[in-house]
């Protein structure tokens, strides 16, 4: 018998060489892809996915907003399987993004998008899934098998091609070149490991907590928070900064833990000042960062490897990973084997 969170340990170690693998073995297929979005004048881009992907795929929606200055949105996949909304994806690229290449209603939703005219790729992980046959490309991410049910490799394999595409859309080769840095940054990350452990009997007795970014690293808050909820059964909240000031600043007293991502970027200050606001509530910070000056606020300061902005998100994860895991450790909890999860959700 294994130990428990041993399977998601072993697979959160294997991104380094997961993400190697996958801008090797992938690069190529997305260059292709590229090449076609810009031919046939593309000019929108739905992505649709559950869960750990829909997380992925709200970096895909900053990135190609960002660098291919596309209008991006995530899919509501019910519009299209319950009500039928005859939507018209004429100059659209939908991209569905599912690891395990099983979801229903995403593979539902790629089917009416190449119905409707739309351009369609798949990116998954496993390569004779069903997803495949419903898009008319597929992206493989090259992560091999993942068994512990919360997604770790997959989800960062999944962000490196997200990367490459948009990137390579925009015909930045300058910013595609920055993920090869990724993997030799993924093991300073790592380094990490005897710290968060050290730290993770603090939160033996959380219940609740919130994550909190912005823009690029938006994801990492909502991805984070996820698996805090599955690995650690805690409720956490993750916001965008911008939207915590909104009302939700509110629930925040002293001692509450409010977990940051917050590296250097476009972002920082603003997510400097929320920083502050919550500061002056007593809240405890957790900061994950790259910045000195914002790593020394925090009551647990977790150093982010120096990336690239667009790259940041894949670093931030792992962090994320290791807190989720270690959290539930302290608990008393097996992060592998999650109540009432499976590996493979399906929705219709």
């Amino acid at each position: 018998m294994t130990a428990p969170g041993s399977r998601m340990r072993a697979e959160i170690h294997e991104q380094p060489e997961a993400i190697q693998a996958t801008l090797e073995t992938a690069t190529p297929m997305v260059r292709d892809l590229a090449d076609r979005l810009r031919r046939e004048g593309v000019e929108y881009v739905l992505i649709v996915a559950r869960g750990t992907s829909d997380n992925a795929a709200l970096y895909g929606l900053y990135m190609f907003g960002a660098v291919t200055m596309k209008l991006a949105a995530t899919a509501a996949p019910s519009l299209l399987t319950c009500y039928d909304t005859q939507i018209n994806l004429r100059k659209t690229f939908v991209l569905g993004v599912s690891q395990s290449g099983k979801a229903t209603d995403v593979i539902e939703v790629l089917e009416a998008g190449r119905e409707r005219g739309a351009l369609t790729c798949a990116l998954t992980n496993t390569s004779d899934s069903p997803i495949c046959t419903a898009a008319e490309h597929v992206l493989l991410t090259h992560a091999h098998e993942e068994t512990a049910v919360a997604a770790t490799k997959t989800y960062t394999t999944a962000l490196v091609v997200l990367h490459q595409l948009a990137t390579l859309w925009a015909e930045r080769q300058d910013l595609a070149d920055q993920a090869q840095r990724v993997p030799e940054r993924l093991h300073e990350t790592l380094r990490l490991e005897p710290d968060i452990i050290d730290h993770a009997e603090r939160f033996r007795f959380m219940e609740t907590c919130h994550w909190l970014a912005r823009g690029l690293n938006f994801c990492t808050a909502k991805e984070a928070a996820l698996k805090m909820a599955e690995c650690c059964y805690v409720v956490p909240s993750p916001f965008s900064t911008a939207d915590f000031m909104h009302g939700p600043i509110a629930t925040t007293s002293f001692g509450f833990p409010c977990f940051f991502v917050n590296p250097l970027g476009r972002t920082y200050a603003a997510v400097g000042e929320v920083v502050a606001a919550v500061e002056a509530q007593g809240a405890e910070i957790i900061m994950l960062s790259n910045a000195d000056d914002m790593l020394q606020r925090a009551r647990i300061a977790l150093r982010l490897p120096d990336l690239p902005e667009e790259c940041s998100p894949m670093a931030a994860a792992v962090v994320g990973q290791l807190l989720a895991l270690y959290i539930a450790l302290e608990k008393g909890l097996d992060p592998d084997q999650p109540r009432g999860l499976h590996k493979v959700t399906q929705t219709l």
